[in-house]
């Protein structure tokens, strides 16, 4: 997923983060908090959009399949004619459905101010080289995320009793959606509310040819690198500021 977006993945998706937040990357590439730029006394401004709903989907990979109540069941389906919910189908084991909605994006508007007060403290020698700050953050109202650990699992969701017929969703948490059937492994967030599942980092970068400053930083994923795609602000540029 960070290879296509740009984004990584909170683990877990319901660990509140918040824009500005401070911390490293651990050997397993989760986030972890050690302070914040409003801790090391660097105001930080933001400002926050909403995009309506977000869907990142193995479309080569997973079949979702959606059954409503009064419907007949596909064959080998564990769901009765009564009931309403989704079937999935994952081919690899790397598989994904990531369903978000009620998506807002929230970025950090003073990264030019914020760089030359990180770059004093770092030549000052307060400032860890190796922090990276929350530049970037999707927060989620409702979401269901899984992410299936084996090939050709097969997994079906059965809604409460007594739902509308009318179109389902995945992010809906009114359905109440329950595991019916499982064959293999998944992990499973199932229309959890209020998560804040993708983040966008930056951090000091200190190049050998070109002036030290604030940008995007690669990381280290599965051994492939990676580089968050964040516009860099250079000192250079803010010089004549």
């Amino acid at each position: 997923m960070s290879r296509k977006t740009a984004y990584r993945a909170t683990w877990d998706p319901g660990k509140p983060l918040k824009l500005g937040q401070v911390g490293k990357l651990d050997s397993f590439g989760v986030f972890n908090v050690y302070s914040s730029l409003e801790k090391e006394g660097i105001p930080v401004e933001t400002e926050e959009g909403s995009t309506g709903e977000l869907d990142y989907t193995s479309s080569d990979s997973v079949t979702i399949s959606t059954k409503l109540s009064g419907s007949v069941p596909a064959a080998g389906s564990v769901l009765t004619d009564a009931d309403a919910g989704f079937s999935f189908d994952f081919k690899s084991d790397q598989s994904i459905v990531f369903q978000a909605g009620d998506v807002k994006t929230g970025h950090i508007t003073n990264l030019g101010a914020i760089e030359k007060q990180i770059l004093e403290k770092y030549k000052a020698g307060n400032w860890n080289k190796d922090w990276l700050i929350i530049s970037e953050l999707i927060t989620a109202g409702s979401a269901t995320i899984i992410i299936s650990n084996s090939s050709n699992v097969k997994l079906e969701l059965k809604a409460k009793a007594g739902v509308a017929t009318g179109s389902l969703k995945l992010t809906d948490s009114s359905l109440g959606l329950t595991v019916a059937h499982e064959q293999g492994s998944t992990l499973k967030y199932i229309s959890q509310k209020d998560l804040t599942p993708l983040y966008r980092l930056v951090g000091i970068v200190a190049p050998w040819l070109s002036a030290t400053h604030i940008g995007p930083r690669s990381v280290v994923e599965k051994g492939e690198v990676i580089k968050l795609s964040v516009q860099p602000f250079n000192e250079a540029e803010l010089s004549s500021d």
